[in-house]
């Protein structure tokens, strides 16, 4: 067991892309629980209904609670959606990894976009950020920091370019969501 994670080798932070978001894609935040716990998932809670899910995966790896949580979520909801997932282990690393520091100090304008796999080296190198200026875009290990400094409304630097340019699928979360993330990861209260 390292640091105060109860779950070191299992605990997860889940994440689905765009549920409950204006009234599309509908997963009620109790219905999910119930159902990832009948799945055989242990610990399970929600934070705010976006799509935030931590559980233990017991003996799983990322991977299998990927599968897992997107069959559920088909089978349950009838929803095909992205998911991706970190171990709680893995997550201060994710945190530590910002490559802009200075823009914590407005979370709502820092965003990271976790992905399902790191972007390929050419996809990066081919990639023109400078063309999306003042957003800015910072690329670590299977993870895309994202600084909006005027708010991302109107960036056109978008999770879909991201997609696209990068060949990988994402959900992105605001500085402040996966600072409560990572604090409930290691709570015995989640």
């Amino acid at each position: 067991m390292t640091g105060d994670n109860r779950y070191p080798d299992s605990r997860y932070i889940v994440l689905l892309r765009g549920i409950n978001v204006g009234g599309h894609n509908k997963v009620p935040m109790a219905e999910l629980r119930t159902a990832l716990s009948e799945r055989g998932f242990a610990d399970v809670s929600t934070y705010i209904a976006s799509g935030n899910v931590l559980l233990d995966a017991g003996e799983r790896a990322e991977t299998d609670v990927v599968d897992e949580v997107a069959a559920v979520v088909t089978e349950q909801f009838g929803l095909t959606i992205p998911i991706v997932a970190r171990s709680a282990t893995d997550w201060p690393a994710v945190l530590a990894a910002n490559p802009f520091p200075g823009a914590e100090a407005e979370p709502k304008f820092l965003h990271v976009s976790l992905c399902d796999r790191a972007p390929d080296a050419a996809a990066i190198a081919a990639f023109d950020s400078d063309t999306y200026l003042p957003d800015r875009v910072g690329v670590v290990g299977r993870e895309l920091y994202l600084w909006y400094p005027n708010g991302s409304g109107r960036s056109k630097l978008t999770g879909a370019v991201l997609e696209r340019k990068l060949g990988v699928t994402t959900t992105a979360r605001n500085w402040s969501t996966m600072l409560k993330l990572g604090e409930l990861s290691r709570s015995t209260e989640t």
